[in-house]
């Protein structure tokens, strides 16, 4: 396709020539016939060799000789053109694949699309347009909204982790919950969901969840929260809206993270997360104060030196 059709069909400025697209590709892997595009300045300090880039407009005096569209938000873009050029994202057929095992008090709405092997529990609600990919496990009476992707090998509704020490040993408390996605939510492959206690895990509509995550019984998570790969949330947290946590947070059982802040990786969190706030460090806390400390402690080694130095003149 034309550099100019692509521009007219996706509404996007275009600057310098009218170069032939055959494919998409990232800039580090991109040749003579790809598109690709960049979000950042540090991005365009390599070799270019893409025939043209999708780019913000503060960006293409970097790159003045090579055509480029202009645009807002460039890796969505990215992903426009290339169904424009033909690409499909990985799909499962609309319907109910033969070796799933689907319970026959299960109700799914209109187009949903269930995979190889999927396994569908007695009661359990699958809202429209929503997909189910290969081997995933949605356990008795959960609840998945509209347009919601869940995919390989995703756990939604095991029982929680719910042990109470008693006559010597751990005794196992029964879990009578349910999990409930609302619409437009991803789940990522490898996750768990756990069912409640009591009452409802739920997670909030527009919220994406990444591989390898797993959240526990009685969490509460807003809308539009993303959670990256890694991240284990314990039984009855809250993660109010627009909260992200990035990769390998932990947080301890009953905390709440608040509205539209930020857990940076690997930290733990322990303690209430205010709203807007971002955290990080083990365990977790402001992250301006956690900077402060990590810089301290770096100097460590050279103040006990000095320290030790200023010892042994003061016992000569």
């Amino acid at each position: 396709m034309k550099l100019a059709e692509l521009a007219r069909q996706l509404a996007l400025p275009r600057l310098g020539d009218d170069v032939e697209i055959r494919g998409i590709a990232p800039l580090e892997q991109a040749t003579g016939s790809d598109l690709s595009f960049a979000e950042q300045r540090r991005w365009l300090q390599q070799p270019i060799r893409a025939a043209a880039l999708i780019l913000p407009e503060s960006l293409a005096t970097m790159v003045p000789n090579l055509p480029c569209l202009i645009s807002s938000y460039p890796a969505i873009d990215m992903g426009r053109a290339g169904l424009l050029l033909g690409l499909r994202p990985m799909q499962v057929a609309v319907g109910i694949h033969p070796t799933a095992v689907v319970d026959d008090s299960a109700r799914l709405a209109d187009r949903v699309a269930i995979g190889p092997r999927v396994v569908i529990g007695p009661h359990v609600v699958i809202g429209a347009d929503s997909i189910v990919h290969a081997g995933a496990i949605i356990h008795e009476r959960c609840e998945i909204g509209a347009r919601c992707i869940i995919h390989s090998n995703a756990v939604v509704g095991a029982d929680g982790y719910g042990f109470q020490f008693m006559a010597d040993q751990h005794q196992r408390i029964p879990h009578f919950g349910i999990v409930c996605i609302e619409d437009d939510v991803e789940v990522g492959a490898g996750t768990t969901i756990d069912r409640a206690r009591f009452g409802a895990t739920r997670i909030g509509s527009g919220s994406k969840i990444d591989n390898l995550v797993q959240i526990g019984h009685n969490v509460q998570i807003g809308r539009n929260v993303l959670i990256v790969s890694q991240v284990g949330i314990a039984g009855s947290c809250h993660i109010e809206d627009g909260a992200i946590l990035a990769g390998q947070a932990g947080v301890a059982p009953h905390i709440t993270v608040g509205k539209g802040s930020r857990v940076a990786a690997a930290t733990g969190v322990a303690t209430e997360v205010p709203a807007g706030k971002t955290w990080s460090g083990w365990w977790g806390q402001e992250h301006r104060r956690n900077l402060i400390e990590m810089s301290a402690l770096r100097k460590l080694p050279e103040f006990m030196k000095r320290v030790e130095a200023f010892l042994a003149r003061w016992d000569q």
